[in-house]
């Protein structure tokens, strides 16, 4: 029956997608973000449905009445420059097994060519709000149904990840976190009551699923969206009360496991260790940067054995907090912190260009939410303050997981270029109109 679905599903998109290319970038990120290949049984499994709707997406822009250039931003340029960066870094790769790299090199492509059509066929409203819909129905409504199993089974049943690339717990609860103001954001523009009242269950529910990772880290993030959310609400006195009132018996009510691993955030260092394989990584990533400041190691270099075992004995010593020997036997850790995945694979220079990329698009979305002034255009407004508490929860949540190079991000990135570019363009208008 899911095979079946899926089918139907595809031509579907496919429909759409020679209607309007905006249809075929959604179900791009849809599909990248949901992996329903991975949730069937049957001959659905070897369909290459992400690059098949790739495909008729650039087929049907190509042949798009409507198509124009692309109106080229400094988001662009840095995330292009980025892009060329790591093309660098992986010719220069010092990884043991060198295909690999490419092969991760490959997949970051992928990623660039979803931000490069989102860029290129979103133009209106009506397509970003398509977009957002496709983004929190293939998160927040899969996080919704985990957190529904995690409520019944009273905080027994542990939501640790699901298919694709957010196999692991900590990487979901970071994608959830991002998906909470996009909620937010289609509760705004909304009219009807009873969609709008299920958007705020929705994002109660992804708030649960994260509390049913058990990941400190989302946990976190999670505490610091909330509190930035505060800092931009006209209400803050009533949240306040409202949250003195419920905390207290959310926390009550939890499951005592989960509050033993909150319990442990303060004594990480010493006691986890989980989080002292975390330093470990940290650490290694560290050294090899400083050794190959340009270019780093290629992608995933802390995850070569080679390259692990050259730096695990410099460890325990080294920077502000010592570590225990590395065992011998331990495998390869991944770097498990968005800036130190970039710093090993890219070193200081590739860092600079992350960092300068990510800084441009949340300063970007800040700035577009505080030129509205009209009434027609509050969207934007909400839109662009929901993909910075979006960055907001990926910068501070993105400690603790490997996801530098997650297609949300960059689609995410591609939105702010488009709101920027119609931001210009009602600039000109008002220029022209008032010279």
């Amino acid at each position: 029956m899911r095979d079946l679905l899926l089918v139907i599903f595809l031509f579907i998109a496919i429909y759409y997608t020679f209607k309007r290319p905006v249809a075929g970038v959604a179900a791009w990120v849809w599909i990248a973000l949901m992996a329903p290949t991975e949730w069937v049984f049957g001959f659905s499994q070897a369909f290459r449905l992400n690059l098949t709707i790739v495909v008729f997406t650039a087929l049907s822009y190509f042949v798009w009445k409507e198509k124009s250039s692309l109106k080229f931003t400094s988001i662009h340029f840095w995330v292009f420059l980025f892009g060329f960066w790591m093309l660098i870094s992986t010719i220069f790769n010092i990884r043991l097994d060198s295909g690999f790299a490419w092969f991760k090199f490959t997949e970051f492509m992928k990623v660039l060519v979803l931000f490069l059509f989102v860029s290129l066929v979103i133009r209106t409203k009506k397509d970003i709000d398509v977009f957002i819909w496709a983004i929190v129905l293939g998160l927040s409504a899969y996080a919704a149904m985990e957190a529904i199993k995690f409520i019944l089974s009273a905080g027994s049943y542990r939501i640790t990840g699901r298919s694709g690339i957010l196999q692991d717990r900590n990487d979901l609860a970071v994608a959830i976190n991002m998906s909470i103001p996009l909620v937010f954001y289609l509760w705004s523009v909304t009219k009807n009551k009873h969609l709008k009242l299920g958007l705020l269950g929705l994002a109660a529910l992804c708030a649960v699923a994260i509390v049913g990772t058990y990941s400190r880290g989302g946990f976190i993030g999670l505490t610091i969206l909330a509190v930035a959310t505060w800092l931009r609400s006209e209400k803050k006195i009533l949240y306040v009360v409202l949250a003195l009132i419920a905390m207290p018996i959310l926390y009550a009510n939890a499951p005592e496991e989960w509050k033993d691993r909150q319990a442990t955030i303060e004594t990480a260092s010493e006691q986890d260790n989980s989080f002292i394989g975390r330093l470990w990584a940290w650490k290694i990533a560290t050294l090899i940067a400083i050794d190959n400041p340009m270019t780093g190691g290629g992608f995933k270099a802390t995850t070569d054995p080679l390259l692990w075992r050259t730096y695990a004995g410099v460890t325990p010593n080294f920077g502000p907090i010592e570590t225990p020997p590395i065992p011998t036997t331990l495998r390869p850790k991944a770097a498990h912190n968005i800036y130190f995945q970039v710093l090993a694979s890219a070193g200081f220079m590739g860092l600079f260009m992350f960092l300068i990329m990510m800084s441009n698009g949340y300063l970007t979305a800040r700035k577009i939410a505080r030129r509205v002034t009209s009434e027609d255009e509050q969207w934007k407004k909400n839109i662009a303050n929901a993909i910075s508490l979006a960055f907001v929860a990926y910068g501070i949540t993105g400690l603790n997981v490997s996801l530098a190079y997650f297609e949300l991000v960059y689609s995410l990135l591609a939105i702010v270029a488009v709101l920027s570019t119609m931001d210009a363009s009602i600039e000109d208008n008002k220029n022209r109109r008032h010279p």
